[in-house]
């Protein structure tokens, strides 16, 4: 980890700020410098102003006004730190000894993906181009395309074009080894490519899609109706072999969970508001399914239980927990400044802060069952100017890194609920429905 960090900041800073035209020749101001004295001030604090990165890079060697770094808030400047997290991006750093509850040993690796927008000022609309909307209002956005591999904490990062769908994204399309588990929502909800995944031998466990056809025993099946009639029958937990799809006719376990009733009141309250932003109403068959939890799974009954499989797929509620913490934990996509310039160069280093503080995580919270990234991140924000000071002197950078593993033990664990486990508890228990 050690040399990981060395290296991205000082060669591959300096070799990205050559290539990109920031540095042309030898001056006061290198790539090196003013990447760790951003990346640092930042990480400390997520809105510092200009005044406070200027006092920040004197801890760097970088002397310079706040007003000559703010000239630096260029497009070069934007280049070249996407440039350096482009670079980090590929670095496959994962946690030694991971943490493998029983659940989790079943499989070789388990992946999340998702996607997730930040909306960019409308001047960068050229650069990264946005959903658009009513009045246009997001014309500008770039897309986290994301996977998460659960066991050994590999993150794999893509910036997209922010109109992009989910369902065409890299994390979409990605092969991975046999026997591994896929997590993902609806948005990548695609028949044809499960069958492919399941010819390699790949797992998944998905919702299913309201609308999708299911035929059972070789028979057409009128999913609502058969919802009813067990609603009315007082059966809670269902499992049936079914084939999905009227053309792929997909072969899958489905299986089917009554939700309490005031989950399915919140389901159906939130359905009708977003069907009444969208100008239109709900069809009666997708309220009837907010009671229930209708999911399909290629895995097999031997390899993973009914209440297992909705165990697992809670699993998929880490990559949106990954999110908070970049959005509204780490400010991603927010600025002080208005200048569309400032802005993108900022989202570039707290996505690299982002992904640094992570990277950190796996030195010795990642082993931890119930580790909170949260409390982890906010240590080693706490930390951040010792870390900065070390970045030079690599022994003194390992003695640090090596600290941060111990101080992991305190503070920086999940606090356990009786009412409602979180899901490092179900993991454990294998419980879905307590």
């Amino acid at each position: 980890m050690a040399d990981t960090l060395h290296t991205l900041l000082h060669d591959i800073a300096d070799k990205a700020a050559q290539a990109t035209g920031l540095i042309v020749r030898q001056r006061q101001v290198t790539g090196s410098k003013l990447l760790k004295t951003l990346l640092f001030a930042w990480a400390q604090k997520e809105e510092a102003s200009v005044s406070g990165l200027a006092r920040a890079g004197f801890d760097h060697d970088l002397k310079i006004s706040a007003q000559g770094l703010d000239k630096r808030f260029t497009q070069t400047t934007a280049d070249f730190l996407k440039a350096v997290l482009d670079a980090a991006v590929n670095l496959p750093l994962c946690a030694d000894s991971p943490c493998l509850p029983e659940l989790f040993s079943r499989f070789p690796a388990i992946y999340v993906t998702d996607c997730s927008t930040v909306t960019l000022p409308e001047a960068l609309a050229a650069r990264y181009q946005g959903t658009g909307g009513v009045g246009q209002a997001n014309r500008a956005g770039v897309k986290l395309d994301v996977r998460l591999e659960v066991l050994s904490g590999l993150l794999s990062l893509d910036l997209l074009q922010g109109r992009t769908s989910d369902n065409k994204s890299p994390g979409a399309a990605a092969c991975h080894e046999p026997n591994c588990l896929r997590l993902s929502d609806l948005g990548y909800f695609n028949l044809a490519r499960m069958r492919e995944q399941d010819s390699r031998g790949e797992f998944w466990i998905s919702r299913l899609q309201p609308g999708t056809a299911a035929v059972v025993g070789g028979d057409a099946t009128d999913l609502d109706r058969c919802l009813v009639a067990l609603g009315k029958k007082g059966i809670l937990q269902w499992e049936l072999r079914a084939e999905v799809g009227a053309k792929e006719r997909l072969p899958v376990r489905l299986l089917l969970w009554r939700v309490p009733g005031d989950q399915a009141s919140r389901r159906r309250a939130k359905m009708k508001e977003n069907a009444q932003n969208q100008g239109r109403k709900p069809s009666q068959a997708a309220l009837a399914l907010c009671d229930w939890n209708v999911m399909i799974t290629n895995v097999p009954t031997e390899m993973l239980a009914f209440e297992e499989v909705y165990v697992l797929y809670r699993v998929r509620w880490q990559i949106e927990c990954l999110f908070k913490l970049w959005k509204t934990h780490g400010r991603l996509g927010k600025s002080r400044s208005g200048k569309p310039e400032r802005i993108l160069c900022e989202f570039y280093v707290k996505l690299l802060v982002a992904l640094v503080l992570h990277w950190l995580c796996l030195l010795g919270l990642w082993q931890k069952a119930h580790r909170s990234l949260v409390k982890g991140c906010q240590l080693l924000r706490e930390q951040a100017p010792r870390l900065a000071a070390c970045v030079r002197d690599p022994s003194a950078l390992v003695a640090l890194l090596a600290e941060f593993s111990e101080r992991f033990h305190y503070g920086c664990l999940l606090n356990t609920r009786k009412k409602n486990p979180n899901t490092s508890q179900r993991i454990v228990s294998k419980k879905a429905f307590c």
